[in-house]
């Protein structure tokens, strides 16, 4: 498991540094895309965003489930930063950015006020989640977890190419 995280935190790290230094003058650990267009910008940031969101996702989740001993602070913190970055969403999806390598299907774009309004959803269920485990505990509103988890299902479902 620590394994999976180190990756996909990396993976979210060089996504972001090589979106935020545009690959110009970020040193060693950050490159450009290799195509270096908004497209593969987009691309590139959706994927970082959404690793981001996994990894804050999985671990609220591992503490409802009692995989993870709860920590009422982080649990806050992680169920505050899902709804930060599922407010950021949708900034990564511009037209014609479903570039090689992209998961997301051509409905996004010809359904984007569906899409949108499920990106809200998410929003809407994280904020819950954090506003009650900030004034009740997390254990007084961990069954708030699965609605969150059924957002990212929302969007995923119609919206996400199979990972084969």
């Amino acid at each position: 498991m620590k394994k999976i995280v180190a990756k996909l935190l990396g993976v979210s790290v060089a996504s972001f540094l090589a979106i935020s230094c545009g690959g110009q003058g970020g040193g060693t650990a950050a490159q450009a895309p290799a195509d270096d267009t908004p497209e593969q910008a987009a691309f590139e940031y959706r994927t970082g965003l959404m690793h981001a969101i996994a990894y804050k996702v999985a671990q609220v989740r591992g503490m409802e489930q009692g995989e993870i001993p709860v920590d009422e602070a982080r649990a806050v913190k992680h169920a505050r930063d899902v709804a930060s970055l599922a407010n950021m969403i949708t900034e990564g999806f511009i037209p014609n950015s479903a570039v090689q390598g992209s998961a997301a299907l051509p409905e996004i774009w010809t359904n984007m006020a569906d899409f949108q309004q499920k990106a809200a959803d998410l929003q809407t269920a994280a904020q819950a989640l954090a506003d009650a485990a900030a004034a009740n505990g997390f254990e007084a509103s961990k069954g708030m977890v699965q609605a969150v988890s059924q957002g990212c299902g929302g969007c995923h479902r119609p919206y996400r190419r199979r990972q084969e």
